[in-house]
Formats: structure tokens, sequence, C-alpha cells
């Protein structure tokens, strides 16, 4: 059985382990139809065909910008890998959905749900309750109930929320760095941030730019900002995708002079945003 949110934020991180932990968040999904999805060693294979680039730059990375990072654990790895590689960095992760909330409408009723009120989990006694609707859900009408629940609810938990009635909480991995050298910022990688620009010297996006999600002018824009968020020509651009079969696809990127983008390395044949990538001009 899915353990309840609080029970989750209340036990030490000693006590939860990363697959638990990751089977946690999994069974969220987020009002925009996403779920925080991720898995241990995702990317090792992408580090150990980057590796020797990675090396040749150590002295030359300082900020790292990871985007789309669902719970960090990737970001705990990359840190890692990178720590591992000579580069002494710090990493900027980002997400739409990082900021959470524990709201107690009851003596046995809790509700985890985003800062707009989206529940995430119910929780009543200790037993878990997905608030989410499921294609059978259609058939069987156990659509009705939660479809009207959240309706019901979302006003009552956003104004528990705005009075200070709630707890805050992270979607994040309980498994982070003492030193804090990863920060998580809520990001949408679609429009520019402006305290992002110039500023980063690799910037990773992993399991975020794919042609499921998005159109090919979204991900041109996407693209664009990521382009202004680069310090400078020599700075590097990572791009992967895991398939079904857990299988990876990336691209590693370089900034040339010209402002364009060259390929240093492929891991299963590429990106497949690949072309957009090297397509792409900077205004």
């Amino acid at each position: 059985m899915t353990v309840s949110a609080s029970k989750f934020y209340s036990s030490s991180a000693d006590a939860i382990d990363v697959v638990s932990e990751s089977a946690f968040f999994a069974k969220l999904k987020m009002r925009n139809g996403t779920f925080k999805l991720t898995r241990p060693s995702r990317f090792r294979e992408l580090e150990v065909a980057f590796r020797p680039f990675i090396e040749e730059r150590t002295g030359s990375l300082n900020e790292v910008l990871d985007v789309g990072v669902s719970t960090g654990l990737t970001t705990v790895e990359l840190a890692s890998f990178l720590k591992d590689c000579g580069a002494a960095v710090r990493i900027t992760a980002t997400d739409l959905f990082i900021e959470a909330h524990i709201v107690e409408l009851g003596p046995s009723f809790r509700v985890l749900c985003d800062p707009e009120g989206w529940p995430l989990q119910y929780d009543v006694s200790g037993i878990t309750i997905r608030p989410w609707v499921r294609r059978l859900d259609y058939v069987t009408l156990a659509f009705i109930p939660l479809v009207l629940g959240r309706s019901m609810l979302r006003p009552r938990l956003r104004s528990r929320i705005r009075a200070g009635m709630s707890r805050p909480v992270q979607m994040i991995t309980r498994s982070l760095p003492s030193k804090g050298e990863i920060e998580f910022v809520e990001n949408d990688i679609m429009r520019r941030s402006r305290h992002f620009i110039r500023r980063f010297d690799l910037v990773r996006a992993a399991n975020i730019l794919n042609t499921s999600y998005f159109s090919p002018d979204q991900i041109r824009t996407a693209i664009g900002n990521i382009h202004s968020y680069l310090r400078s020509p020599g700075t590097l651009v990572m791009i992967a995708r895991t398939n079904r079969a857990q299988e990876n696809a990336g691209t590693l990127f370089e900034l040339r002079e010209d402002g364009s983008f060259a390929v240093l390395e492929r891991v299963g044949g590429g990106s497949e945003i690949e072309k957009l990538v090297l397509d792409f001009r900077a205004p």
C-alpha cells in the first residue's frame, strides 16, 4: 500500500530508501497530467559516454542547470558524477511542480495538494486514496465522485493554504547532499527566466524535451531559452530521453562561437530533437 504523505514527510531521511521514495512520488499526478516518475541510476550510460568531454572542462564548470528534474534524484546523481569527474559545481534544479502542502480537513482526513489546491493524495485514517481519474473509472463511473470531490475541495484547500493552515513540503528527494550544492527552483522551461540568462556552463534537459510532450514550435522555444542561459561558447548542453524499454538516447552539444550548436557525442542514436537543436539559430 502507498505510504501517506504525512507518514512520508514525518519519517527521517534514513528511514526511506530511494526505491520506496520513487514509488511514493510515482503515485502523484500533477495538474498538468504528468507523474513524478524517476528511478535510481537512470542516466549512468550517458555519464559513461560523456565523461571524457566533462573531464576536459572541469576547470570551467561552475554553474549547472538541470531542467525538468521531477524529484531531483537524478540531479543528486549528476552532482556525484560531476564531483567524481573533478568538477566543483553548484546545480540549479528546476521543475514545474516542487512545492506542495499537507492540509488537514478533519481529525482523520488529510490532503496532499499543490499550492493551487490540486489534490495529489487523500489520506483517510492512514489509508491513501488517489484523487486522479483512470480510464477505467469512466467505465465504472468512479470518475464522478473523484471529479466532484476535487472540485468541491479545491477552494477549501486553497483557502487554508493561503491562511497558513497547512504544512508546506517539497516534492523532492530526501537524499540531497548536506552541503547545499543543489538549489531547487520552480520554473517552466517554456518561459524564459531573467535570473538564468548567461549564467550556466552546462545545461541538462533529460526526459523533458521530446515530441510526445511538445510540438516542434514549443521545443524551439525551449531550445531558445536554454541557449540564452549558456554562459559563453564552449559551454555544454545534454539532452536525453529514456524510452519504455529503459534505453537512453541522448546527445551532448557544445555551443560554438557563432551561436550554433555542434554534436560532441551521441548515445543510442542521439536525441530525437537533435535536428531541431542543430537547426537553431539565435535571433
